[in-house]
């Protein structure tokens, strides 16, 4: 074969192989699309938000905008243990746990907006934790260190579509249709998902765990910027929220080894930060703050943390109550829920 015939053979060959390659993303993002893995809604054939096989974090987008739910608590695994539907018991609001594992402010605020995109005029309630050491230290403007897929709950379709390129969709679609089972540490169809299960090694290893609870910090390390951005972040997105939406902010507790000593840089700062959520609070109609925030008899036992961030059932229980109290004292206050 000559040289002219063979440039035409491999350029017909190349524009083949091209053309099949992009035929074959093209029919698999489309087949995606209608299959819908993470249950968006935005699948021509969504119709009930239906969430099926999913687990913690691909739970999301699903209960997120699940009319059913019409409240939500948002926050990362300091809140976690928020059972939704005991806080559902306490108010009659039908509450949704939303909270992402290692999310920092701008996973926080996204599952924020995605859930209020899709309750506009109908939620009745927001619980947002406000983990120091997130809200108080952290850029509001760099994600955490987990992969957290922003573009699952995008308004954008073109990224929408690119996210759903991966393997890890495609395991998801087989679930959904029923090929491979449902994941065993799948979330509830309220997203509630319990983390204690996933410390079993950990309960196991005494020393380690209680090396883990009683390790200090160095309190002369105050937090982040003086400013406190992130607080100032949560400020502008609060004031865009509905006015009359009760907005309960809640400060998660830390082992009694986690709270810095009276007077120092840490303390100090810790404490500006705390009056600076104290008056955001109240400058903000209809909403409540439910501060752990100081050092508690209950914060120095063992058995009621698994880490000095990840407390065990019975605190969560109670917090349930303080958050339930808060938002039947806003409607108090306001007569605006309606509430048991």
């Amino acid at each position: 074969m000559t040289a002219g015939p063979q440039n035409r053979a491999w350029k017909r060959f190349a524009t083949w192989a091209v053309s099949s390659s992009v035929a074959l993303v093209l029919a698999f993002v489309g087949g995606m699309s209608l299959i819908d893995p993470y249950d968006t809604g935005r699948s021509p054939f969504s119709r009930e938000p239906d969430l099926r096989g999913q687990r913690e974090l691909n739970a999301t987008a699903s209960v997120g905008r699940n009319p059913k739910y019409e409240a939500a608590v948002i926050g990362n695994s300091t809140i976690s243990q928020i059972t939704p539907s005991r806080v559902t018991a306490l108010t009659g609001i039908p509450f949704a746990q939303l909270a992402v594992p290692g999310a920092q402010i701008p996973e926080q605020i996204a599952v924020l907006d995605w859930f209020m995109k899709h309750h506009d005029g109908t939620a009745k309630a927001l619980v947002m934790a406000l983990s120091r050491e997130i809200w108080c230290a952290s850029d509001p403007t760099q994600p955490g260190n987990n992969s957290f897929p922003f573009w699952r709950i995008s308004d954008s379709t073109s990224e929408y579509l690119a996210g759903l390129i991966s393997m890890s969709s495609a395991k998801q679609a087989a679930r959904r249709l029923g090929i491979i089972p449902a994941s065993r540490a799948k979330s509830g169809p309220d997203g509630f998902w319990d983390y204690e299960p996933l410390y079993a090694a950990l309960f196991a290893d005494a020393p380690q765990r209680r090396e883990l609870l009683f390790k200090r910090q160095n309190d002369r390390n105050a937090l982040g910027e003086p400013s406190f951005p992130g607080v100032r972040v949560l400020g502008e997105k609060l004031a865009a929220l509905p006015a009359d939406l009760p907005v309960v902010l809640v400060v998660p507790p830390v082992f009694t080894a986690r709270q810095p000593q009276s007077g120092t840089p840490r303390h100090r700062a810790e404490q500006a930060c705390r009056q600076r959520l104290i008056d955001l609070a109240a400058r903000r109609p209809n909403t409540a703050l439910v501060e752990w925030w100081d050092d508690r008899p209950e914060f120095r036992k063992t058995d009621a943390f698994i880490d000095q961030i990840h407390y065990r059932h019975p605190i969560a229980r109670t917090m349930e109550q303080d958050i339930a109290a808060a938002l039947l004292d806003i409607r108090k206050r306001a007569g605006s829920l309606t509430l048991r």
